[in-house]
């Protein structure tokens, strides 16, 4: 390199032309640099993520996730102008480059209303919003979406009583909703429809939180279809009874082994003799009337009112993850109780899983209806509110049944209780499995500066002055010389 520029005249550094002349190559290819490195970017998300959080790196759960897929999945990035998530997109960059089946397109439903039909019939009740994304797989037809309110992770703070934000979590619900719409066969429930079951908001809570932990939801008409013994079936608050053909279909689905998830609510009808006959074949009677707790056990309920049941777990199989992971909070407003078999056999085993302090039924059907007192006749005690009952035919089925469905529909319970965990925790015994759930940590809200957290920005300000600095001494050597 010296040998070549001593060849060099120094009238021709001196020359204005030839000077413009290697500036203008040197910009070039400093540009061609630049640009290169950007494709390489975009191609293998190389560049660091010196944000405090870490909030755009990866893990491993996402990167192994990731890998395994094989359809192309589309992610519309739907946001108003100028409002799209920097911190979102540069994760979702990193998407693309660690798969290329997976792409992603900035969209805006001003000028593309097409978006708001072009999912019909994949994402239930959830609509298309102006500030959302929707994640979609057009070889196996399935869409999710996702909005702001996925993001945030929240913690009980004891000091308050209430669940407050602690972090944010973009990778989880992103990755999961991914491989939900790429999966070969996804958990499904069937949902009984035709007898008045939960319906508007209540059915749209419910649903949506299902759908959110990745099942996919199917209704369920037994007038004209026999349900599928590998997938629950869900019925929720039904007001009107069976007929005889729907019971032997969901009597011969039992004996194949199908299992149930079952919601009753107080004021739900009592003279549904075929779907009491149901019930009666896992060993169980719903009562008439009203829990309520005994305004002297405090801790029974919540607030100063005693029909806001805050119950216990019994300890087996099925509560034992969430009593050993303290996930123990849960409120049952306006329950109902369920009346277990006194003698068992070992074709029918009933399981508490949740049970009331000491307090009354409120059997209004039978005495004052307008009096939430206890009256002459009301049963008193500590009452069984859910159960798990196993019984055994010709294969073994499972139902569990819980007399309350408010603290699954209740966006407010299920915010600042467990009644989610235990709602999955349910459905996993009966399904044997989990759908899509990933273990990705969330990102902290906020980090006390380090000096590890600051190394990244160390580099980024260094790096250009010292090479600054070392163009002045040798443009200042160089004229010394000349």
């Amino acid at each position: 390199m010296k040998a070549f520029l001593s060849r060099i005249p120094a009238a021709k550094l001196r020359s204005g032309a030839f000077a413009a002349l290697l500036t203008v190559l040197v910009l070039l290819a400093l540009i061609l640099l630049c640009a290169a490195g950007d494709a390489a970017e975009k191609k293998y998300a190389l560049q660091t993520d010196f944000s405090f959080n870490g909030a755009t790196t990866q893990s491993a759960a996402t990167r192994e996730a990731l890998s395994g897929i094989g359809r192309d999945v589309h992610i519309y990035i739907i946001s108003s102008a100028g409002k799209a998530d920097s911190t979102l997109l540069s994760l979702l960059n990193r998407y693309t480059a660690l798969n290329a089946h997976i792409t992603c397109s900035e969209e805006s439903l001003a000028s593309n209303p097409t978006l708001l039909t072009r999912f019909e019939g994949m994402l239930g009740s959830d609509p298309v919003t102006a500030d959302c994304l929707i994640v979609h797989c057009a070889e196996t037809g399935r869409a999710r979406r996702i909005t702001q309110d996925d993001f945030p992770v929240f913690d009980y703070e004891t000091e308050s009583g209430f669940y407050m934000v602690s972090g944010i979590n973009y990778e989880k619900p992103l990755t999961e909703a991914i491989v939900y719409v790429a999966q070969d066969e996804p958990v499904t429930l069937q949902l009984l429809r035709g007898h008045q079951e939960l319906s508007g908001d209540a059915l749209e809570e419910i649903s949506g939180f299902l759908t959110g932990a990745n099942y996919c939801l199917k209704s369920l008409d037994l007038s004209s279809e026999e349900p599928d013994p590998a997938f629950p079936v869900l019925i929720l608050c039904p007001q009107w009874d069976l007929t005889e053909k729907e019971l032997s279909r969901l009597t011969a689905f039992a004996d194949a082994g199908g299992d149930f998830l079952i919601l009753s609510d107080y004021a739900d009808p009592a003279d549904l003799p075929n779907y009491s006959a149901l019930l009666l074949d896992y060993g169980v009677r719903l009562l008439p009337g009203l829990v309520m707790a005994d305004t002297e056990e405090t801790d029974a309920y919540y607030d100063e009112f005693p029909a806001y049941l805050t119950p216990r777990y019994a300890q087996n199989t099925l509560t034992e993850p969430l009593l050993s992971g303290g996930k123990t909070r849960l409120l049952m407003p306006g329950s109902r109780a369920l009346q277990l078999p006194e003698i068992t056999h070992s074709a029918l085993r009933v399981e508490p899983l949740v049970y009331s302090g000491r307090g009354y039924v409120r059997d209004y059907t039978a005495s004052a209806p307008d009096s939430a007192e206890k009256q002459e006749g009301d049963p008193s005690g500590y009452f069984t509110l859910a159960v798990l009952s196993t019984r055994v035919k010709t294969n073994v089925s499972r139902a569990v049944i819980i007399g309350n469905s408010l603290m699954f529909t209740d966006v407010w319970i299920r915010n600042n209780t467990h009644s989610e965990d235990f709602l999955l925790r349910c459905l996993e015994t009966l399904q044997g499995s989990l759908p899509v759930s990933l273990s990705i940590p969330a990102k902290p809200l906020r980090e006390g500066l380090s000096l590890s957290s600051l190394t990244g920005a160390w580099i980024l300000a260094f790096v250009p002055a010292a090479l600054t600095l070392a163009a002045a001494l040798v443009v200042l050597l160089r004229r010394k010389k000349l």
